[in-house]
């Protein structure tokens, strides 16, 4: 394993303890009633509002527990606009899917934001793929950032093109929430500690791009800082009460596993296994066929990239992500082989893709929490609005891969 990506497992560290130091300090909420809680708004300006705040949450804490932290607030949202407007099954389907939209789109934006993107490190490195040295935390945000900002914007206009919530609205809407209830004592150092993970992070991926020579140093300094921020945040005693003067850590043990998607975690397993049976029942060879189909039609290479973000995505919502992304990962190789360019697009691809079913409540974890968490989501309209999605992320997808990632990365075509 390259120096690189052992400075990845680092940041993979810190970067859990600051989600899970988030989600104690109530930072989510915080977040939400900033945004939403002092205004009245129509459900539009609501709807991309939480397309927005799901995707940004997702760069430092995972998905599903994204979909989990706000729950609770899709649930006060529903009451609050049916005591301005009155029931309506539409409302809870536009929540639901804002915030499922949000959360799988933001899990594109950093690499330590899905497990996905995990998955894609590890199979590449095992692999020796060209390239692999390049896809860093530092490179990955450059590229990514931007591709989640104009996601989001294309997922708020096709909610809003084809559920039409203004035809659901009468009057507008605040969030019935309390602001006492956002507050926690640790919400400044929070923030304060997110920023020095993300600034310190990027730059230590910078530096280890720039200085090959050094690369053992900025490795230490990596492994020191990962160190110090886990002996910080469970160790050190902060101030919880200025007149009683009293102390406690950031995190205990028990914030690190309390409040977990078991869900989630229960969905990865299945994937898993799922993965497992597909190849012992020659899938991979299933998908050499197809592939093989493809080449002979002589389409061009966006036309191949599309198709294979199309069926990525479109796999995913029956067989899940992790199932079908190490499932088409078995075929990249020979794939990118015979068709004469990077495995690597193809990779970055698949991964992107996988976390782009929109469709089915099975696809991702983060579909399922929400499609069962939110009352009277409408499955038909799930279906509809996510087919339109999946269409729009594989154009955008391979796209992005192909014109702005292979570029980046000098996957030069032969």
């Amino acid at each position: 394993m390259t120096m690189d990506k052992i400075q990845l497992i680092f940041f993979f560290i810190s970067g859990f303890a600051v989600s899970r130091l988030m989600i104690k300090a109530r930072l989510p909420h915080r977040i939400v009633f900033w945004f939403i809680g002092k205004r009245h708004l129509s459900i539009t300006k609501i709807l991309f509002y939480l397309i927005a705040i799901s995707a940004v949450l997702s760069f430092f804490i995972p998905n599903a527990i994204t979909v989990l932290t706000l729950l609770p607030l899709l649930e006060l949202l529903r009451r609050s606009y049916e005591e301005s407007n009155g029931p309506s099954k539409n409302i809870a389907t536009m929540l639901a899917l804002s915030t499922i939209y949000g959360a799988n789109i933001g899990g594109m934006g950093s690499i330590t934001a899905t497990p996905a993107n995990g998955i894609l490190i590890t199979f590449a490195v095992l692999n020796d793929i060209s390239g692999i040295q390049q896809l860093s935390f530092a490179s990955w945000l450059v590229w990514g950032i931007p591709l989640v900002i104009i996601f989001v914007g294309i997922a708020g206009l096709i909610i809003s093109a084809v559920l039409r919530p203004w035809r659901h609205q009468q009057c507008n809407i605040q969030l019935p929430f309390d602001a006492g209830k956002t507050f926690h004592p640790f919400q400044k150092i929070t923030v304060w500690m997110t920023v020095f993970y993300f600034v310190s992070s990027f730059v230590l991926s910078l530096f280890m791009m720039s200085f090959p020579g050094q690369t053992i140093l900025i490795l230490y300094i990596s492994g020191i800082l990962t160190l110090l921020f886990v002996l910080i945040l469970f160790f050190l005693p902060v101030k919880v009460d200025s007149q009683t003067d009293s102390r406690q850590v950031l995190l205990t043990l028990a914030d690190c596993y309390n409040e977990l998607p078991t869900r989630g975690f229960i969905f990865v397993g299945i994937a898993v296994v799922l993965a497992a049976i597909l190849y012992a029942f020659g899938i991979h060879e299933f998908f050499a066929g197809w592939a093989a189909s493809i080449v002979s039609t002589d389409l061009s290479v966006l036309a191949l990239f599309f198709l294979i973000a199309l069926a990525t995505s479109f796999s995913t919502e029956v067989l899940s992500n992790t199932a079908v992304q190490l499932s088409f990962f078995v075929t990249a190789l020979p794939l990118a082989q015979t068709l004469g360019f990077s495995a690597l697009e193809i990779l970055i691809i698949v991964t992107l893709s996988c976390t782009s079913a929109f469709m089915s409540p099975i696809a991702t974890g983060v579909n399922g929490l929400a499609f069962g968490g939110v009352k009277d989501v409408s499955f038909s309209k799930m279906l509809v609005v996510g087919f339109i999605m999946n269409l729009a992320g594989a154009g955008l997808i391979s796209s992005w891969v192909l014109f702005i990632v292979g570029r980046l990365y000098g996957l030069v075509q032969n």
